[in-house]
């Protein structure tokens, strides 16, 4: 089982999923980490203080992996999984993470906010066909997100 669990900065997508992973017995696998380890990247975007990346050559990596795993992302929804998870948060909630990780870059915490409350991560989502649900993790410990998941999950029946 190949899962993704996506959604903007600051919804607890790494906190989450290598929490899914350690419940499922599955390996934990970070996009950032994985681009950092392969130099998968083609380009430095200033305005918003960010890496591009090589999707094509991360997509390649993840798609070599062969156990189940629990991919970590805000674009692992773009790479070949059985169902994505998307966790979302409230804004007013976001807005106070996101300062606080971006607390000299207002243009990233608008553009991911505005992303959040236009639910931009869950329109790819459907417009790629793929399986998922939201989990809304605004105000809930990880453990009660974790259980929401593995709940709502389908995946969990076929085994």
């Amino acid at each position: 089982m190949r899962i993704a669990v996506t959604g903007v900065p600051c919804v607890g997508k790494t906190t989450v999923s290598k929490l899914l992973a350690k419940k499922l017995g599955y390996k934990y696998v970070s996009v950032n980490d994985l681009a950092e380890r392969l130099d998968a990247y083609i380009g430095y975007d200033d305005v918003l203080q960010s890496k591009i990346v090589n999707m094509s050559k991360l997509k390649k990596a993840v798609n070599a992996i062969k156990e189940d795993f629990v991919l970590d992302g805000h674009f692992s929804h773009h790479f070949d999984v059985d169902v994505v998870v998307v966790l979302r948060c409230k804004p007013n909630i976001l807005l106070k993470r996101l300062k606080k990780k971006y607390p000299k870059n207002e243009k990233k915490v608008r553009e991911n906010l505005d992303a959040e409350i236009l639910g931009v991560i869950t329109s790819e989502v459907l417009e790629m066909r793929k399986k998922f649900f939201e989990v809304d993790v605004s105000k809930k410990k990880k453990e009660k997100i974790v259980e929401e998941i593995l709940k709502k999950s389908k995946w969990r029946n076929n085994k």
